[in-house]
């Protein structure tokens, strides 16, 4: 466990961008929810920045041996004024109940770290601590699996650098919708649509392979 730990750390160290510029917020949309596939996800993204719109790709992947509690994500876009954007982070997940005939939803903690940035006129670092709760429940039929999920929770922003707006830690609300479903009974594709509201707005698109 301790080398997974390392292998961990040493993975956000080596994504964290050095100087940033129309910040996209790593965190954003979660993708946790308490039946989310593990396994390595690749998706199309759509991230509102303090510039505008940014259009990108990020990838997720469950680290073997933590039983799907680590999970790295990584990814970069590109704004309408052709600035790259880069982000990088960790979470960790743990259930914290599931359901029974007096409680339908299964539950899971969340938490993470990670930092987005680009390249630009204004050179800072925006820093995140996500953190919250997400409730969920399965359904199978047939060869169709349907795992909807609501994560609600608050993120803790810090950005870093001459150049940064605030040099405060701010806390913003954090609300996402999503849900994980296949169409063959292996799920060897699963399909992944998640979204963030508020002022954390984000879209994710994708695919699950072999979770």
């Amino acid at each position: 466990m301790k080398s997974t730990w390392g292998v961990a750390l040493a993975a956000i160290l080596l994504s964290m961008p050095p100087a940033v510029h129309a910040q996209i917020a790593w965190d954003t949309p979660r993708l946790i929810g308490p039946e989310s596939p593990r396994g390595l996800s690749v998706l199309w993204l759509r991230s509102e920045v303090p510039e505008g719109r940014t259009d990108g790709v990020m990838a997720t992947w469950a680290l073997p041996g933590t039983d799907g509690r680590v999970i790295l994500r990584g990814g970069a876009g590109l704004d309408d004024d052709d600035r790259v954007s880069a982000f990088g982070g960790i979470d960790l997940r743990t259930p914290l109940a599931r359901h029974t005939e007096e409680q339908p939803l299964d539950l899971e903690w969340y938490a993470g770290i990670g930092a987005g940035g680009g390249a630009g006129s204004e050179q800072y670092m925006l820093l995140t601590l996500p953190m919250g709760v997400s409730a969920g429940r399965a359904w199978t039929s047939g060869s169709v699996w349907l795992a909807p999920y609501v994560a609600l929770g608050v993120a803790l922003d810090l950005g870093i650098g001459e150049d940064a707006p605030d040099d405060e830690l701010t806390a913003s609300p954090a609300a996402d919708l999503g849900i994980d479903f296949a169409l063959d009974a292996r799920r060897r594709f699963i399909i992944r649509v998640a979204t963030s509201l508020g002022d954390r707005q984000a879209l994710a698109l994708g695919l699950n392979l072999g979770g």
